[in-house]
C-alpha cells in the first residue's frame, strides 16, 4: 500500500493537532482542577498569608507571628485534602539577611550531631546558642518528622524545616 505525500502531511497535521490539543487540555485541567482549588484551600489556612503552585511544590509565605510548624502541618494536610497526595515540596518563603543565611549554614551539623546521638534537647540548646552569638532570635520546634526552626534578625526572618530520623531509625 503506497501513501501519497498529502495523507502523509494529513496524517502529520492531525497528529500535531491532537497533541496540542491534549497539551492545552491539560494545562486547562490543572489550572482548573488543581492548581485554583489548592491555592484558595491553603489561602485559607490560618497563618498563610499568600500560596501559590511551582510545578510539584508549593510555594507559602507565612503571616508574621504565625507558628511554622502548625502552618507547615496544616498546609501539607490541606494539600494532601484537595490533590489526594501530599506535595512533592513545601517552601516556606524567607527574608532572610547575611547573619540568618550564615546562621542557615551553620545549623545542619548541629542538627546531624542530634539526630545521630539522639540528644535533641542539647541540639535546640546548642542551636539557642549559635542564635545568640549572632544575636538572633530562633524558635526551635520538634515534630515527628520534621525539626522547625524559625530565625529573627532585626526585621528579617528565615523560615527552615528540616527533615529528621528519630529513634535511631536510618533513612537508607
Amino acid at each position: 500500500m503506497k501513501f501519497s505525500v498529502k495523507q502523509i502531511f494529513t496524517v502529520l497535521i492531525s497528529m500535531l493537532l491532537t497533541l496540542a490539543l491534549l497539551f492545552v487540555g491539560q494545562r486547562v485541567y490543572r489550572a482548573t482542577a488543581v492548581e485554583t482549588p489548592l491555592v484558595s484551600n491553603l489561602s485559607r489556612v490560618a497563618g498563610v498569608s499568600q500560596a501559590r503552585l511551582e510545578g510539584n511544590s508549593v510555594v507559602v509565605r507565612i503571616k508574621p507571628g504565625a507558628d511554622l510548624m502548625t502552618v507547615y502541618r496544616d498546609v501539607a494536610a490541606q494539600a494532601k485534602a484537595t490533590t489526594g497526595h501530599a506535595p512533592a515540596k513545601i517552601d516556606i518563603v524567607s527574608h532572610a539577611d547575611v547573619t540568618l543565611a550564615q546562621l542557615q549554614k551553620d545549623v545542619p551539623f548541629i542538627i546531624a550531631q542530634g539526630e545521630a546521638t539522639g540528644q535533641f534537647v542539647a541540639m535546640k540548646t546548642s542551636i539557642i546558642a549559635m542564635a545568640r552569638q549572632h544575636q538572633a532570635g530562633v524558635t526551635v520546634e520538634l515534630g515527628a518528622h520534621h525539626l522547625y526552626l524559625t530565625f529573627s534578625h532585626h526585621h528579617r526572618v528565615l523560615y527552615d524545616v528540616v527533615p529528621i530520623t528519630i529513634g535511631g531509625n536510618g533513612r537508607g
